[in-house]
């Protein structure tokens, strides 16, 4: 793909954004102008944008509904929900056209069906009709009255497109060919051309200049024909407009109408005049200059009849005229080479914007690391001079310093170049929420706070989708219809609140809102009809761990499946993701006032906090983010029920696991008065490990398991410690 098709990628997927927001406040104000003008920029871009490549689907579809919005700037339509829909579907299906160029470089084959269906919708051919209706189309195109029986047969009659194109005087220098736009127009079945002014003296006549007019008709319809004319939109006039049938008596023309040769026979004589300069008499280097000249004047006169040749076989026959003459009278031969299979595309790269000041602190500390590695040199020099030990440690210790210092601030710098506001996957909540409302007949305000909050790309990544389950079910089982709001004493429409917030080096999200809550009592009852739980077990839990039963795998308590909910695999993805990441989920419900879940992650995926513990002999790593504390407990306050054992940690039963044993090493044979235990906050509660020995906490690069190890479970991946021992980074949620 080109620089400038990647840009596009780019470019439109942030139009498409601005376009979504501009839609939704539009549709809660109606009379909200700048909303409008901003949707109206936004489609117009786009048309223009798509303009420079052949996507004339997606050409066709964004000005439709920049027709649309321009009736609704002038006043001429009123902005109601079911347009809001149609431009919903309009903005929904370029982003999935904008997904596959991206991924493919090309769109759909059912592009051209689904442009038609969605234009029709918006009701994109009324505006160009109405235009040539409302002037009248003889007003419109005068010279359709002045067409001979022999122009009316050829063209047809019905519903035809006409097509008024008065070029630029000045078009031959812009780079715009008049024929070669009417060569794009499909199904043209009528080309006049006419001057569009006396033509002067043949002496006195500028052949730089373009005196001319052309009037066209096409059987397809004006959105189809649009496109071929999207570099020239302020010079031709397209409508729809009603031929009738030859027979009708014609008008005399008011100007002689000068004759186009067919394009065959006009490519013929072209041909025959680039033979004919072969054969002047020059110098040879001028023979040589106008053997380069010829070349590629055939070459496009071959290719704008669809016969393209090899430029290398092309300049071969332009040795002489002779040569052309048989060239082209045998036609360019093709070669018998087997087709190459097509080259396999290029995986889609995704853009990261970075702002430039934190590209210039980057460089800034790249440069003082060359200063820094610049006076490894000198140290180096001095112990091989058997400098003094005392002086020399003392400038290596300080040398040392620096350096930490400065990978510290490096790392730091570099971190900051993935950090992305969590706008980026807030953004797409208030068209959920619009549409999931709508579709439930609910009415609920949807508050965002935090959207500036930055976080790792990674961590967006993992957060989109949970976020996404976690709104749709607020809106489908928390907030209530508006009659039984009412009758509950609360206002008709609920409100939903996404809040985000950095903490203890994570990032924070909350999702909550104002409906019915979590009742733990039908908690149970759902927990004991599914067979997760016995009823002694059930009737034993607390309100507390009996609301987070939402997080049960295949829990559900939906009276239905429907395409929202109802299977009971949402929360868990929620949790299993969350989790995943090296984060915690939290839930807390107070029925008939609403329900609070947080999403707990780490700041970055690629720099993972860990504390590094021993088992067996060998090193493994906990990420700190699960750590809820770290102790020594006594064998005999150990508790043990045939091989299940527990421990009392700040006053709740806790179970205990034994690392050994989760990784299938041998038992600890040596006798210990104490065991060094390991509280992890997992998702179903905390859970204590006893592992042999815990050494320090570290900062480590975490890389995911490779080759044979990809798909060992129970490790997130790998990491090196600072002295170089490598260290296995522990999933406990798939361990246990």
């Amino acid at each position: 793909m080109s620089e400038l098709f990647d840009q596009f990628i780019v470019e439109a997927q942030d139009l498409l954004e601005t376009a979504g927001g501009a839609l939704l406040t539009l549709e809660r104000d109606p009379a909200d102008r700048a909303s409008v003008d901003e949707l109206f920029r936004a489609f117009h871009t786009l048309k223009g944008a798509s303009g420079l490549f052949e996507m004339a689907p997606f050409t066709r579809l964004v000005h439709a509904g920049e027709d649309t919005l321009s009736l609704l700037r002038d006043g001429r339509r009123a902005m109601t929900p079911e347009l809001a829909d149609r431009l919903f579907r309009v903005l929904d299906q370029c982003a999935r056209w904008v997904a596959a160029l991206e991924t493919a470089g090309a769109l759909p084959d059912d592009a051209p069906t689904a442009a038609d269906a969605l234009v029709r919708g918006l009701g994109g051919d009324a505006a160009a009709e109405g235009t040539a209706a409302a002037n009248g189309e003889a007003e419109a195109f005068p010279w359709l009255a002045a067409l001979t029986a022999e122009e009316r047969q050829a063209a047809g009659d019905g519903r035809l497109t006409a097509i008024d194109y008065r070029p630029d005087p000045e078009c031959f220098f812009t780079g715009d060919d008049p024929l070669a736009l009417f060569r794009r127009v499909p199904d043209l079945r009528l080309l006049r051309i006419e001057p569009a002014e006396p033509l002067p003296a043949p002496a006195e006549m500028d052949p730089y200049r373009c005196v001319l007019r052309f009037h066209a008709l096409s059987g397809a319809d004006a959105e189809a024909v649009r496109p071929a004319f999207r570099s020239v939109p302020d010079q031709v006039h397209i409508a729809a407009v009603t031929l009738k049938p030859a027979g009708t008596p014609a008008v005399k023309p008011a100007v002689t109408p000068i004759a186009v040769a067919p394009p065959e026979s006009l490519a013929a004589r072209m041909l025959e005049e680039q033979a004919r300069i072969l054969e002047l008499p020059g110098s040879a280097v001028e023979r040589d200059s106008r053997r380069a000249a010829v070349a590629r004047a055939v070459a496009a006169i071959l290719a704008s009849l669809g016969r393209p040749a090899d430029r290398r076989m092309i300049e071969a026959a332009c040795a002489d005229a002779g040569t052309l003459h048989r060239f082209l009278a045998e036609g360019p031969a093709r070669p018998a080479t087997p087709e190459a299979p097509p080259a396999a595309l290029p995986a889609a790269r995704r853009a990261l914007r970075v702002e430039p000041e934190r590209m210039d602190a980057l460089m800034a500390l790249v440069g003082e690391l060359s200063v820094v590695k610049g006076q490894l040199g000198p140290l180096l020099r001095r112990a091989e001079d058997g400098e003094l030990a005392t002086e020399l440690r003392r400038d290596l210790k300080g040398f040392s310093a620096r350096l930490d210092t400065l990978v510290g601030d490096l790392r730091h710098a570099a971190l900051r170049l993935r950090l992305l506001p969590l706008a980026r996957v807030f953004d797409p909540l208030p068209r959920l929420v619009r549409d999931t409302a709508r579709r439930l007949d609910k009415t609920a305000e949807l508050v965002l706070e935090g959207a500036e909050t930055e976080a790792d790309k990674d961590i967006l990544d993992v957060l989109g989708e949970p976020l996404l389950h976690l709104v749709r079910n607020a809106l489908d089982h928390g907030i209530e219809p508006p009659d039984r709001r009412i009758a509950a004493g609360k206002p008709p429409g609920g409100t939903l609140r996404v809040r985000a917030f950095q903490d203890k080096g994570g990032v924070v999200v909350e999702v909550s809102d104002d409906g019915a809550g979590i009742d733990p009592a039908a908690m149970r009852r759902a927990a004991v009809a599914k067979g997760l739980l016995e009823p002694d077990a059930a009737a034993a839990l607390s309100d507390v761990d009996a609301v987070r039963l939402v997080f049960a795998p295949g829990f559900s308590t939906a009276g239905s499946v429907s395409d929202l909910s109802g299977r009971g695999v949402g929360m868990d993805a929620v949790r299993a993701a969350v989790e995943r990441a090296g984060g915690r989920v939290e839930i807390a419900s107070t029925p008939g006032a609403g329900t609070r879940v947080r999403l707990s992650l780490p700041l970055t995926l690629s720099i993972t906090r860990v504390v590094v513990v021993e088992a067996a002999g060998a090193l493994y790593g906990i990420p700190v983010a699960l750590v809820g504390g770290i102790q020594r407990v006594p064998r005999a306050a150990i508790r043990a029920v045939k091989r299940a054992e527990s421990v009392v940690l700040r006053d709740r039963v806790v179970p205990l696991v034994r690392l050994r044993r989760l990784l299938g090493q041998p038992e600890d044979g040596r006798v210990r008065e104490a065991d060094c235990v390991v509280l992890a906050e997992l998702g179903d509660g905390p859970v204590a490990v006893a592992v042999d020995d815990v050494g320090e906490r570290a900062d480590v690069v975490l890389r995911p398991m490779t080759g044979v190890l990809r798909g060992l479970r129970g490790y997130a991946g790998t990491a090196v410690l600072g002295d170089g021992r490598l260290i296995l980074v522990l999933d406990l949620r798939e361990l246990l």
